[in-house]
């Protein structure tokens, strides 16, 4: 298994413990996957030490290390290396102020492929929305936080596709994966937990969004949009 953990945005916001959940977070997986892997982080701050931390990780295969102002999309959808990022079987997504707290990135890799999940989230304490919160089973959904996520390149590129940089909030992006028909899900036995409180702007990503969904979608508002698709629309229960 080739793994490259991807963190689309860290900057100067809380950067000392958003550090800490990062290293964190690359030792478990090398606790649990007990194999190399490698790393890419997008900076809107740049931090040298982050940087020169995650290299010296003896687990660390490669690292690609971009640097922009600007906010999640305005990084992710700009980032050069999306042909390095191609070579890998599995992307992990995970936002910079996540912990992984019971993740086990092999079994994951097992059920996303079992069900053919383009998008595989753990449950996620401390979410804005309680459809993320820990239940029973692996629940399929219209609708997904984005916290982390488990993909491989091909799912990676058709996530990006969906998003613009105009939208650089994301907001109302995760509602629509039902509307572009991206099968995604919770395994809700692995937890992460989103540890800050949302840095966003949210007049301004209101806004944006608005205009996102007006432009590229039959919904002329977010309450539009949620009345056509329920959040979670099956649930799996394995013995």
């Amino acid at each position: 298994m080739k793994l490259l953990y991807y963190v689309p945005a860290i900057g100067k916001n809380n950067l000392e413990k958003k550090h800490g959940f990062l290293l964190n977070n690359l030792r478990y997986i090398y606790d649990t996957i007990k194999q190399p892997f490698s790393v890419a982080i997008n900076f809107y701050t740049v931090s040298e030490e982050i940087k020169s931390s995650v290299k010296a990780l003896d687990f660390v295969e490669e690292t690609y290390f971009y640097e922009r102002p600007g906010v999640l999309t305005e990084l992710f959808l700009t980032n050069p290396y999306g042909e390095k990022f191609a070579t890998y079987d599995y992307i992990l997504f995970v936002l910079d102020d996540v912990s992984l707290i019971n993740v086990d990135i092999s079994d994951m890799i097992r059920i996303k492929e079992k069900y053919d999940i383009e998008l595989l989230s753990p449950s996620i304490l401390k979410s804005t929305h309680r459809f993320m919160n820990p239940a029973k089973g692996i629940t399929l959904h219209n609708c997904l936080e984005v916290y982390v996520l488990l993909m491989r390149p091909v799912d990676y590129q058709r996530f990006c596709s969906i998003h613009t940089i105009e939208n650089k909030w994301m907001w109302a992006v995760d509602f629509l994966f039902g509307y572009y028909k991206i099968k995604s899900g919770v395994v809700h036995k692995y937890v992460a937990r989103h540890e800050l409180p949302s840095s966003s702007n949210g007049g301004e990503a209101g806004r944006l969004m608005t205009q996102y969904l007006q432009q590229r979608t039959p919904f002329k508002t977010f309450n539009e949009l949620c009345a056509a698709f329920t959040p979670v629309y099956n649930t799996i229960y394995e013995e």
